[in-house]
């Protein structure tokens, strides 16, 4: 989840110029990504914070599961703060998860209420509380701390925003240099790909 919003960040939340460069490469296609990027996100942060069970021997991997287990007190009182943070931010959320993400309520969507509404620090602070809940009970059970952020790949945004500027500048290239596409055709590596 933590890795998906890095790359939501990257392509989406960096600055009007990579903005105008998506829009360029492909309106329609990261503007769909964008939307998906967006509810998959959110859907995974209500989905962390969902109850510790959804019916009987139907356990849900949140942390309200997490906490709902037999912890050393001092433990258990860390990660219940740890998860009141984290369900103050589900209640951002919830009617989002419910009549947007999950369902298509009818009276939401013609009223085209605005759901899921928090800003930029009411989000770091989720992310916050969700390493230090990670960290605390993975110290707890295994010893040492998760980085939330460890299986991140770095360079995946940046090599495909690398090639994007590529491909824009060589639109640029084809358009202005007079025989350049017949000679770039007959080199092509991936033309049937």
């Amino acid at each position: 989840m933590h890795a998906i919003r890095q790359h939501f960040r990257d392509l989406f939340e960096s600055g009007e110029l990579r903005r105008n460069l998506l829009t360029e490469i492909s309106k329609g296609f990261f503007g769909d990504l964008n939307i998906v990027l967006q509810e998959y996100i959110l859907l995974q942060k209500a989905k962390i914070t969902d109850p510790a069970s959804s019916g009987k021997g139907k356990e849900n991997l949140s942390s309200n599961y997490l906490v709902s287990l037999n912890w050393s007190p001092p433990v258990e009182a860390e990660l219940k703060a740890l998860n009141d943070r984290l369900m103050g931010f589900r209640a951002k959320i919830d009617d989002a998860r419910r009549k947007y993400l999950a369902h298509a309520d009818l009276s939401s969507h013609l009223a085209q209420t605005k759901l899921g509404d928090f800003s930029e620090a009411e989000e770091q602070d989720f992310w916050s509380a969700l390493q230090d809940f990670v960290n605390i009970a993975h110290e707890a059970t295994f010893g040492g701390p998760y980085p939330i952020d460890a299986v991140q790949v770095d360079g995946d945004v940046q090599s495909l925003m690398h090639a994007l500027v590529g491909a824009a500048d060589y639109s640029d290239l084809v358009e202005n240099e007079e025989g350049f596409l017949y000679r770039r055709f007959v080199k092509q590596r991936y033309k049937n790909a």
